[in-house]
C-alpha cells in the first residue's frame, strides 16, 4: 500500500516536472482556441474595412445608377485594390491597411483574452506589468508572422504544395511557437513580482 502511493507520488512529480505537463497541455488548447477564434475576428475585420472604404472611395459614384448595374460592380466593390496612399516608395492599398489594422484588434484581443483565461493560473501567482508584458507579447507575435509567412514560402512557392495546406502549417506552427514563447517568457510569473498568498487568494 505505501509502496503503490509513494509510486503515485513518485509519477505525480514526473509529471507536474515534465515540459508538456497536464496544465500546460491544457494552456496549448486554450491558446489554439484564443488563436483561432482571433483567425476568423481579423477576417471579418478585413472584411468590414473593406467594405467602409470602398464605399468611402466609391461615394461620388456609388448612387449612380450605371456604376450599381454595371455587371462587374461587385467584383470591383470587393476586390479592387487601388493604392489610398504612398510613402516614400511604398505605395499603401486599401488591403494592407484593412490588415494593419485587424492585426492591431486581434493582437489586444488575443492578449486579454489570453491573460485572463489561457495564463490564468501564472497571473494569480505574480504581478506583471501589463504595458510592458503586452509589448513581450506582440514581440512574440511579430516573430510568428516571420515564421508563419516563412512556412508558406518555403511549401508554397519553393516546394509547391497546396496554398491552403501550407497556410495550415504556417499558422499552426506559429501558434505553437508563440504558446511556447508567451509560456515560458511573457507570462512566466519569475519574470513578474511574486504575490503573497494574501493577494493571491
Amino acid at each position: 500500500m505505501v509502496q503503490k502511493e509513494n509510486e503515485e507520488k513518485k509519477d505525480k512529480a514526473d509529471e507536474e516536472e515534465s515540459f508538456f505537463n497536464k496544465s500546460r497541455r491544457l494552456r496549448v488548447l486554450k491558446f489554439g482556441i484564443v488563436s483561432s477564434v482571433g483567425l476568423s475576428i481579423n477576417y471579418l475585420i478585413v472584411f468590414l474595412m473593406l467594405l467602409i472604404l470602398n464605399i468611402a472611395i466609391f461615394s461620388p459614384y456609388f448612387w449612380s445608377s450605371k456604376i450599381i448595374s454595371s455587371p462587374d460592380f461587385l467584383a470591383r466593390f470587393f476586390t479592387d485594390t487601388d493604392i489610398l496612399f504612398s510613402i516614400w516608395f511604398l505605395d499603401i492599398s486599401r488591403v494592407l491597411v484593412s490588415q494593419a489594422v485587424a492585426i492591431l484588434i486581434v493582437m489586444i484581443y488575443n492578449y486579454f483574452i489570453n491573460k485572463i483565461w489561457t495564463f490564468k493560473e501564472q497571473e494569480e501567482e505574480a504581478e506583471f506589468n501589463t504595458l510592458y508584458q503586452f509589448i513581450k507579447f506582440a514581440a512574440v507575435g511579430a516573430l510568428g508572422t516571420v515564421i508563419n509567412l516563412g512556412l508558406v514560402y518555403l511549401f508554397y512557392d519553393v516546394i509547391g504544395w497546396n496554398e491552403y495546406l501550407a497556410i495550415t502549417i504556417g499558422f499552426v506552427v506559429s501558434v505553437f511557437s508563440n504558446f511556447i514563447l508567451n509560456d515560458i517568457w511573457t507570462f512566466n510569473p519569475k519574470f513578474g513580482k511574486k504575490k503573497t498568498e494574501q493577494e493571491s487568494n
